[in-house]
């Protein structure tokens, strides 16, 4: 079987014109090349056997060798590329363009809004009037009351024994004071006596004397004068009364006792008026402290909304500021408010009597009452308090500004290009913020 392929078919007709006297043949047997040269359409006039014609035939074979091994190059396959181990190449970024805003005019409004929760309008905070142990508690958390109502006790045993004791001590000492009475009561009236009988010996002596007593009668009325006042001066110093330190002693105890009588008056834990017992930290066998809040107490016929609010906010708060309240489960309703109370240092003193000292929250109530009967304990709501409008101002989105170096500034778009200018901004609010100066309404602004 005789094989020419195309290309080496080619280049064979392409340098044939070298060796125009040597046609050649490619035969491929087995996977084997095989070269003839001139064994057919020899020439007529060349002579095959001849040395030249020999030379000619090796130069050929070598120069058609080298041609088929350039031949070779030229028909392997192309380059495969391994496009897993080829680096992955970097697109040109497209800049998305800046955005735009227009300078408009309308209606730009401050206002602070804030998420509260309802709870009860007066709370008062619950404690036992003196220190002891808590003996039973009879209430919990949640739990409705009335007022008057035992929440929980004391432990009395230690107080009653300190009861006897004073009483004891009350007695002894009120017995020694009655005691020294009656013996003071007895040397007055001796003493008045003895008094009363030197007035009668100094009238007889003066009567005996009569207007000229002589020297002996003279001597017996002055020395009766003197006795008289020696008595009168007896009954002086028992008119006195008794000792004031055994008096004091005596009001001591009896002081002593009347604490004691009213702190076992006081042993019991009791509601101030009718309400919820909302918090409740109190526990049998547990000391307390006169004074130290053990639960709270709140009036749950009266809501409005409680909100921990930061400093920022409070500052610019004051109290009978207008709000309006709505709730999710109230949609399209919006209730009028006020702000009843603010926690101290930021409110006044006054606002904070009917709720616990130590209580953070601000106070929104509803203006009409009826509108707090339709929620509930524990519902959230959110707040909003006005505090200054701008009905006709120019406005730009927060988006619209820059700042550098504390410069507020907007980059207008014109014809030619872009300019930088100065703004003064005024109040912001709901995503509008107040340019007082530095843009005319109808600019083009670029954002960032």
């Amino acid at each position: 079987m005789v094989i020419i392929g195309e290309r080496c078919k080619d280049c064979v007709k392409q340098n044939g014109r070298f060796l125009p006297h040597f046609p050649a043949r490619i035969t491929i047997i087995q996977d084997k090349w095989r070269l003839e040269i001139g064994d057919y359409e020899p020439s007529s006039t060349s002579n095959p056997q001849s040395p030249i014609s020999r030379r000619m035939k090796r130069l050929f074979l070598l120069i058609l060798i080298l041609h088929l091994a350039a031949c070779a190059d030229t028909t392997t396959e192309p380059r495969r590329v391994d496009l897993a181990a080829e680096p992955t190449p970097i697109p040109t970024a497209v800049l998305p363009p800046k955005p735009t805003y227009v300078v408009e005019r309308g209606e730009v409004v401050y206002q602070i809004d804030f998420a509260g929760r309802i709870g009860p309008a007066f709370e008062k905070i619950l404690a036992f009037p003196r220190d002891g142990v808590v003996a039973e508690v009879f209430v919990q958390r949640g739990d409705m009351v009335t007022a008057g109502d035992v929440l929980a006790t004391l432990d009395t045993l230690t107080l009653q024994e300190e009861l006897l004791t004073a009483q004891a001590e009350l007695d002894i000492a009120q017995k020694r004071v009655d005691a020294l009475e009656k013996q003071q009561q007895a040397a007055q009236h001796r003493a008045e006596l003895q008094r009363d009988l030197a007035q009668l010996e100094l009238d007889f002596a003066v009567a005996q004397g009569g207007a000229t007593p002589n020297s002996a009668q003279q001597l017996e009325i002055s020395r009766r004068t003197i006795a008289l006042q020696l008595a009168q001066l007896t009954v002086d110093e028992l008119d006195i009364g008794i000792d004031p330190l055994l008096l004091a002693d005596v009001e001591e105890a009896k002081l002593h006792v009347d604490v004691l009588n009213e702190a076992l008056a006081s042993n019991d834990l009791i509601a101030p008026f009718d309400g919820q017992i909302t918090s409740f930290s109190v526990s049998p066998e547990q000391r307390v402290v006169a004074g130290n809040r053990v639960g709270l107490i709140a009036d749950i016929t009266l809501l409005e909304v409680q909100a921990t609010l930061i400093e920022s906010q409070l500052l610019e708060m004051g109290e009978n500021m207008t709000a309006t309240i709505t709730a999710a489960d109230h949609p399209g309703e919006t209730f009028p408010a006020f702000v009843r109370r603010l926690p101290p240092p930021y409110g006044s003193p006054g606002s904070n009597q009917d709720v616990a000292e130590n209580d953070s929250t601000a106070r929104i109530a509803f203006t009409n009452p009826e509108d707090a009967a339709q929620f509930t304990a524990g519902s959230r709501v959110q707040v909003n308090i006005f505090l200054e409008e701008r009905p006709d101002a120019l406005w730009l989105p927060p988006a619209a500004l820059r700042e550098f170096n504390g410069r507020q500034f907007v980059v207008i778009q014109q014809d030619g290009g872009e300019r930088r200018v100065d703004v003064v901004l005024g109040i912001e609010g709901d995503g509008r913020i107040e340019i007082v100066s530095g843009v005319a309404e109808g600019d083009i602004v670029v954002g960032q």
